[in-house]
C-alpha cells in the first residue's frame, strides 16, 4: 500500500489540479481534414501515431514531393492523462493550418502505474523510448516526405523531459524545441553537448495558472537555457490560462523558424496573451521573430561544420543522418521556399515610418512604444502587436488599446484581424502601479488585395 500511496501522492502533484478528473487533460482542439493513423516501427516494434495534412492527402504524388513539409515530433505526457494519441489530435489543426507531418511516438516512461515521476535519472525506460523515436524518425522520412531539414521537438507536461533530451542529445536530427507547460530536469542532460545545439532556436512557454511542479521546472528550463549561452532562446509566460493544451503557440514558433506561412489567420493564437516573458519570446507572440543568430562558419570553428542547420534565411546544409539515408550533397531548398522574416520590427521600440502617413512623434525619454508584425500590409492584415515598456510593468501596470478609437482588448500584447482597406490608428494607454498614465500610437495602413489571396504577414516595412 506504501508504493500505491507514493505513487498516487507524486501524480497527484502532476495530475489532480490539472485534470480536474480527467476533464482538463481532454483533446478540446477539432479533429483536422487529413489522414490518422498508428503504425508499427518495424525495427523496434514501437507504435506510433502519423497525422498526414489536408493538403498532403489532397496532394498528387509529384506535387507532394516538390512541396517542404515540416514534421512536428510532439512527446506526450503521463499516461493515462495524455497519450500519442491526444498529442496526434491536439496538433491537427495546426497541421492543416502550416502544412506540417505530424508524429507521435507512444513513450514508455510517463505512465502513471510504472513510470518515474520526477524524473531525475536517465533509466531504461527513457533509453527505449529514445532508441524508438529515433527508428520513428527514420521510418517516417522512409515513407512520408516529409522535410528532414525541418524537425520540430515538442511537447506538453512530463513529455517535457523528451523534448529537452532529445534535442541536448541529437541535435542534428531536430532544428528546434518548443515545450509548452512542461516538466524539465538538468540531471538527464549532458551539458558538454550543448555547443552543438547553441544556435538551435528553443522556445518555453508557461501558464500563470499552470501546475506548481511544471512552473517551476519551465522556469529550471529557462534559467538553464541562458546560462548555457543560447542564442536563439524564448520563453513567454501566458495569462489567465492553466495546464491546457496549446499547440498553436509551438506552431507559429516553428513556422517562423521553418519560414512557411499558413493557409489561413491562427485565431486561437490571436487570444494569447502574455505577462512576462524575455524580448525574443514577447517579439515572437507580436507576430516576429526577428533575425536569428547564425553559428560560425565552418571556416571559423571546425566544430561548426558537423552541426546540422546554418541558420541562414535561404539554405541550410544537409542534416547528417546516419545509415543508407545520409546524403553527401547539400541539401538545396525547395523552389517556393519562402525565406525566414528580415525585418526586425518587432525587436525595436520605434515605430516604423510609413509613406503618406504622418507619424505620431514619440520622444526620445518616453517609457512606451508600440511593437507591431506589420504597419502596412493587404487585406485581410493579422496585427500583431506588443507594448514595449520596463520589464516590471508587464506584471504591474494595466494595458489598454484601441484601434480607431474602439477598445480592442487589454493586457501586453494582442493581434487583430483588419479585413477593411485603410487608415488605422493603434493606441496604446498604459497605467502604472503608482497611477503616471502614459500614450503612444502607431500608424497601420491595410492594402487592398488585388490578387485576391491572403496575406497575413505582407509587410512593406
Amino acid at each position: 500500500m506504501s508504493g500505491i500511496g507514493t505513487k498516487l501522492t507524486r501524480a497527484a502533484a502532476l495530475c489532480t489540479p490539472l485534470c480536474g478528473l480527467l476533464t482538463g487533460c481532454l483533446v478540446p482542439q477539432p479533429r483536422g481534414g487529413g489522414t490518422l493513423q498508428q503504425i508499427v516501427e518495424p525495427t523496434t516494434k514501437r507504435p506510433y501515431y502519423l497525422y498526414l495534412p489536408k493538403e498532403y492527402v489532397a496532394c498528387e504524388p509529384a506535387e507532394r514531393l516538390a512541396r517542404r513539409w515540416p514534421l512536428v515530433v510532439t512527446f506526450h505526457g503521463m499516461k493515462p492523462y495524455d497519450t500519442a494519441l491526444y498529442q496526434a489530435q491536439e496538433w491537427q489543426q495546426e497541421a492543416d493550418r502550416y502544412g506540417y507531418v505530424v508524429v507521435a511516438p507512444v513513450l514508455m516512461t510517463f505512465d502513471f502505474f510504472t513510470g518515474e515521476f520526477p524524473l531525475r535519472r536517465i533509466n531504461r525506460a527513457l533509453k527505449s523510448d529514445e532508441v524508438a523515436t529515433l527508428a520513428i524518425l527514420d521510418h517516417v522520412f522512409q515513407t512520408t516526405a516529409a522535410d528532414r531539414n525541418n524537425v520540430l521537438s515538442t511537447s506538453w507536461s512530463s513529455g517535457g523531459y523528451m523534448a529537452h533530451y532529445m534535442l541536448n542529445r541529437h541535435p542534428e536530427r531536430f532544428t528546434c524545441l518548443a515545450v509548452r507547460q512542461s516538466n524539465f530536469t538538468a540531471s538527464i542532460l549532458d551539458p558538454t553537448w550543448t555547443s552543438q545545439s547553441l544556435y538551435h532556436p528553443v522556445l518555453v512557454v508557461t501558464t500563470q495558472n499552470d501546475v506548481p511542479i511544471c512552473q517551476e521546472e519551465s522556469r529550471e528550463a529557462i534559467r538553464w537555457y541562458e546560462s548555457h549561452g543560447y542564442k536563439n532562446f524564448a520563453w513567454i509566460f501566458l495569462n489567465r490560462l492553466g495546464h491546457e493544451r496549446t499547440p498553436d503557440t509551438a506552431a507559429d514558433f516553428f513556422a517562423r523558424v521553418a519560414g512557411v506561412k499558413p493557409n489561413r489567420p491562427p485565431e486561437v493564437l490571436a487570444g494569447r496573451q502574455a505577462i512576462d516573458g524575455n524580448p525574443v519570446g514577447l517579439a515572437l507572440l507580436a507576430g516576429n521573430l526577428g533575425r536569428l543568430q547564425k553559428p560560425p562558419s565552418p571556416a571559423e570553428s571546425d566544430e561548426w561544420a558537423r552541426v546540422s542547420t546554418s541558420w541562414t534565411p535561404t539554405q541550410r546544409r544537409p542534416v547528417q543522418v546516419p545509415g543508407p539515408a545520409a546524403s553527401g550533397s547539400p541539401a538545396q531548398p525547395a523552389a517556393d521556399q519562402p525565406p525566414l522574416p528580415e525585418t526586425t520590427t518587432a525587436l525595436v521600440a520605434e515605430p516604423t515610418p510609413v509613406r503618406g502617413i504622418s507619424q505620431p512623434r514619440r520622444q526620445a525619454a518616453a517609457p512606451v512604444g508600440i511593437r507591431v508584425s506589420c504597419s502596412v500590409g493587404f487585406e485581410p492584415l493579422l496585427l500583431a502587436y506588443s507594448a514595449d515598456c520596463p520589464s516590471d510593468w508587464l506584471r504591474t501596470a494595466e494595458f489598454r488599446w484601441k484601434l480607431d478609437g474602439q477598445d480592442i482588448g487589454e493586457g501586453v500584447n494582442g493581434q487583430r484581424v483588419i479585413a477593411q482597406p485603410g487608415d488605422y490608428l493603434l493606441e496604446l494607454i498604459v497605467r502604472t502601479r503608482e497611477g503616471a498614465e502614459h500614450r503612444t500610437a502607431q500608424q497601420i495602413r491595410v492594402l487592398k488585395n488585388l490578387q485576391a489571396k491572403l496575406s497575413i504577414s505582407g509587410c512593406e516595412n
